[in-house]
């Protein structure tokens, strides 16, 4: 075989990935734009009359699109209009939290009908055993699949089928398992969720880290929709990035992209080894901030943890130890996104909390990146705020159904 013979291979599509791509095409401009007749579809896309028809037919035997009424005659037989059925049925999203798990209902029109949470067991003593370690991870596994049932159910009654479930976890995503890793301040390690959730559930399952899916969330429905390439941050109780090249989520060749946490950021890391935490995580994250919150005489909240937001928020009610604080921890976002973009250069960075108000840190870190790097990308706060990561392994979840499928 050639090498033309080859590339040719790799470059042709066969009649039913073509016909996958142009039901795309069609999905995607009626989620756009709203309700068109056939004749409408085919002036847009430039399909033929023959081709849309027989689309639109497969489309709307499956329940992806419905007839939404007629155009207004001029005389002659009116148009039946059709619209994308994203209403019609529902994707059940949940977030995985050190303390909770939140979960929503989200229609394929990417508007929210239910919301629902259900807090997770207290933190367990340092020296506690294997035995209680494993109960407590047993239990939090049960409480999430308690408020998936809650929300599929309620779907169902909804009148509007749940017809697949997203989950966002802050830990690496490995397949073929959904094999979650290294998420120490919920206790979990090398658990296979995505097996344990696909034998008791029917439904397609996506399990993803929450960096992740925040990234393809605003790629799909934010402030990246129309962008290639873009880097999210998301701060919680440590940092995490997410990353989109190519219009699609990099996730590196372990599944292991992103993880900024195990950035080193002086000469001072190679003094030790990181295990559970990595150099940057060991010094923004929720264990390293309630050590420094103890030694420098900053209030620690009733649970014994202090977060970045409960930095920020103390700085902003006048605490002179948090505000230095909370410059240190800017300065740490500030250094990590430098890098992410001069490594990567992504056409936008996307700045998030788990607490909702990304807005707080992006003029701060504009001001200290302006002069510093190549060029300072487009830096907005995440579009859906507290909602951002849900929304976007909502997506990710309805992708699943949806099988788009584009040329690249």
């Amino acid at each position: 075989m050639t090498k033309a013979d080859v590339e040719g291979r790799r470059g042709g599509a066969t009649t039913r990935a073509l016909a996958k791509v142009n039901s795309t095409s069609i999905t995607e401009l009626l989620r756009r734009v709203g309700a068109l007749s056939r004749r409408e579809i085919g002036a847009r896309t430039g399909l033929s009359p023959a081709t849309v028809n027989r689309l639109t037919a497969e489309l709307i035997k499956s329940g992806i699109l419905v007839v939404a009424g007629h155009e207004p005659s001029n005389g002659g037989r009116p148009s039946i209009l059709l619209r994308y059925a994203g209403d019609a049925r529902l994707v059940a999203a949940v977030q995985l939290h050190a303390e909770r798990v939140a979960g929503v209902l989200v229609d394929l029109d990417g508007q929210i009908v239910l919301r629902r949470e259900v807090a997770l067991p207290g933190p367990l003593a340092p020296d506690a055993s294997a035995e209680a370690i494993a109960r407590k991870q047993s239990t939090q596994l049960e409480l999430m699949i308690e408020l998936i049932n809650v929300l599929v159910d309620a779907a169902r009654g909804l009148g509007a089928p749940c017809v697949s479930i997203g989950v966002a976890v802050p830990g690496t995503v490995a397949p073929p398992d959904d094999l979650v890793a290294r998420m120490p301040e919920i206790g979990w390690n090398e658990v296979p969720l995505g097996r344990i959730l696909r034998e008791r559930f029917e439904l397609p399952i996506v399990v993803e880290n929450d960096a992740n899916a925040l990234a393809f969330g605003e790629l799909s429905r934010g402030a990246g929709r129309g962008t290639s390439s873009l880097v999210s941050l998301l701060l919680g109780r440590g940092l995490g990035a997410g990353i989109i090249t190519n219009g699609e989520l990099h996730r590196g060749a372990g599944a292991k992209a992103g993880e900024v946490g195990y950035l080193l950021m002086d000469r001072s890391a190679f003094a030790r080894s990181y295990d559970e935490h990595g150099d940057l995580e060991d010094r923004i994250g929720s264990v390293a901030l309630t050590k420094q919150a103890r030694e420098r005489g900053i209030p620690v909240p009733g649970n014994g943890r202090v977060t970045a937001e409960d930095i920020f928020q103390l700085a902003s009610d006048g605490n002179d130890a948090a505000r230095e604080l909370a410059e240190e921890i800017l300065d740490l976002i500030s250094l990590t996104i430098a890098a992410l973009v001069t490594v990567l250069d992504p056409e936008l960075v996307v700045v998030a909390s788990s607490f909702g108000n990304g807005e707080r840190f992006v003029p701060a870190i504009y001001k200290r990146l302006t002069g510093r790097i190549i060029e300072v990308p487009r830096l907005v706060p995440a579009t859906f705020r507290e909602d951002a990561v849900l929304m976007g392994v909502a997506e990710l979840a309805a992708a699943e159904v949806n099988e788009f499928t584009y040329l690249s």
